[in-house]
């Protein structure tokens, strides 16, 4: 269900219920699965969910009971997942985990759960063994018992635990649900949700990257919010309770799940969404609406799918990792993961390390075993950049693992056998490196099985008011400034020049005018000098696209020193109070102190 789902662009809509009603009218509604929780009974009986953690009866036998009466015999080809609370006094672990096979449950999940509270009670609940590692300990054995599992975390360190012991999904939960105008107060705000799931989320890859991303709860009350965070983070999907069940409660799960459910399919028809959907699948940073792009992503999509080794060919700063990503997000391979090489960082005796691996003690230094990127990318993608700088002796045994998907690791005699597909970037002529013997033939016909060209910006100078909008847009979130635009004759002179580092050139370029230039409107003048002085047939001119990452540093170093400054002037250059207000330690701000050689202003005497 959640691979098709995926494949579909589809989000995941799961429904936390109490009763048989709520249950049949969130199934109707479009549900893909149901919760069964305690939280959702009281809800159903016209009581807060927070009613879920006093103690009132037996969460556990509560949710059996009303599962079992009204939800499992009526909802019978349904996945319906088990709320459990696992620091349940009267049952062991294992008991709890047959009831819920014995019931016929397709899953479990952590709830009513110790993550939702704060303060001396938690303190004591954790001390005395009853903390939210009961949660994880249920979890594992659920796990071990083959049911479905979903996890809900509500930080880096429960999230960490909850993917080393295997679970299907990890649900970021950002407290009780808002719901209504009735509602208790959130604390959290859609942005704060927005970064603490990233958190998450990137805790959780670190541990498995093919775990399931999810979010509950919190500020999240329309399906336009819920669609905020499937657009911008790895969620697959929202599971919600008081969002969905409102007064008059029949007519109300049904109409609102259905929203949620089918927001995404209405929004299908509208042409901004078809841009968003895109950036899910890989293509959110390549901009550009010219033929010359449109005919690239043709291709990218013709061959994405098909598990043939791809090289991508162009100039520097075309965006050829970009088309990688893309290539990747859209293969049978995008739940594995996507490895990168850059062959023209390391020399040959570390690359081959690099890309194979060594056994400990393969050579000095070797002091443990290391898995190589080869290994690390099974059952997914491994991108070979700069490939026209690798080692024909290191070429040689590349061949080896595409023709017979075995290798073995430096210094060992074991045969590791891999699925991987191979592609590759380089932004140099390979055809002419095989005629020159620099690269080997067999080896450019394996690799080249599809090549795909990045044009160079100057080919498609029309697509610069899209590129210029989008980097706009970016810098003004990232550096927290207002809303700068090009001023008509900045845009002229930009979609005149000839770009010779392309879009990358563009976006420095773009970068350092946002941060220097005054007033609303970036004017011709905010452009670099050499840019300037340079024709759409000449080079760069006094600036090259090296020195504009140095001037941009030079540019964020004082915007920083300037800022620091002022909020050491602000807390009277007390450093507890300023560290705390920038948001960084006390040692980071003494380092940046003697960085920029700060001093205090020397008081006057009067």
């Amino acid at each position: 269900m959640i691979k098709n789902s995926l494949k579909m662009n589809k989000p995941l809509i799961g429904v936390a219920v109490g009763s048989g009603l709520f249950a049949k009218q969130a199934i109707k509604g479009g549900a893909d699965f149901l919760l069964a929780l305690s939280a959702g009974r009281f809800r159903s009986a016209g009581i807060p969910s927070i009613g879920c953690m006093m103690p009132f009866g037996n969460s556990n036998d509560m949710v059996f009971d009303f599962s079992d009466r009204e939800i499992l015999p009526r909802l019978k080809d349904k996945a319906v997942i088990c709320g459990i609370c696992a620091t349940d006094p009267n049952y062991t672990h294992e008991e709890l985990l047959q009831k819920v096979l014995r019931s016929g449950f397709s899953g479990v999940n952590n709830f009513p759960t110790i993550g939702l509270i704060d303060g001396q009670f938690r303190e004591w609940l954790e001390e005395s063994g009853l903390g939210y590692q009961q949660e994880v300990d249920f979890m594992q054995k659920a796990v071990e018992a083959n049911l479905f599992t979903i996890a809900f975390v509500f930080n880096e360190e429960q999230a960490r635990a909850m993917a080393k012991v295997g679970v299907d999904v990890i649900c970021a939960h950002f407290g009780w649900t808002r719901g209504g105008e009735k509602a208790g107060k959130v604390f959290s705000t859609i942005n704060e949700c927005l970064e603490m799931a990233e958190l998450i989320f990137t805790a959780v890859d670190q541990i498995n990257a093919k775990i399931f991303k999810m979010i509950y709860g919190g500020p999240i009350n329309t399906p336009e919010d819920a669609y905020f965070f499937y657009k911008n983070t790895q969620t697959i999907g929202y599971i919600g309770g008081s969002s969905f069940e409102r007064i008059p409660t029949e007519l109300a799960i049904l109409e609102t799940t259905d929203k949620f459910k089918n927001y995404y399919k209405l929004k299908q028809e509208n042409k901004h969404l078809k841009k968003e959907l895109l950036k899910k699948r890989g293509f959110d940073e390549i901009v550009g609406q010219s033929l010359l792009m449109q005919n690239m992503y043709e291709l990218i999509n013709k061959v994405a799918d098909k598990d043939v080794n791809v090289l991508v060919q162009g100039e520097s700063g075309t965006g050829k990792e970009l088309v990688v990503k893309a290539l990747h997000s859209n293969s049978k391979r995008y739940l594995g993961p996507l490895i990168k090489v850059n062959c023209a960082a390391l020399p040959p005796n570390l690359l081959e390390s690099e890309l194979f691996g060594h056994e400990k003690g393969a050579f000095t230094g070797a002091d443990k075993r290391r898995l190589g990127k080869f290994e690390l990318a099974n059952h997914g993608t491994l991108f070979l950049d700069e490939i026209g700088e690798m080692d024909l002796d290191l070429q040689a045994k590349v061949l080896r693992i595409i023709q017979q998907r075995e290798f073995e690791r430096v210094g060992g005699e074991k045969t590791i056998f891999v699925d991987v597909r191979i592609v590759c970037a380089t932004n140099v002529d390979l055809k002419e490196a095989v005629e020159k013997n620099l690269f080997r033939e067999d080896l450019y016909y394996r690799l080249n099985v599809v090549d795909i060209n990045t044009p160079p910006l100057r080919n498609h100078p029309e697509d610069i008011p899209l590129l210029c909008n989008r980097f706009l847009e970016e810098f003004k979130i990232k550096y927290q400034l207002e809303e700068k635009r090009l001023a008509p004759e900045t845009m002229a002179f930009l979609m005149e020049y000839a770009w010779p580092g392309n879009v990358r050139q563009l976006k420095h370029i773009l970068e350092r005018a946002v941060i220097l230039s005054d007033g609303d409107y970036i004017r011709r003048d905010d452009i670099p000098i050499g840019i300037l002085a340079a024709s759409k047939n000449q080079d760069m001119g006094l600036l090259s696209e090296r020195e504009v990452p140095r001037i941009l540093a030079t540019s964020k170093s004082q915007l920083e020193s300037n800022y620091i400054s002022e909020i050491l002037k602000e807390c009277h250059w007390n450093r507890t109070e300023t560290a705390k207000k920038i948001g960084i330690s006390r040692r980071t701000l003494y380092n940046k102190i003697a960085k920029y050689e700060l001093e205090p202003e020397p008081k006057t005497l009067v």
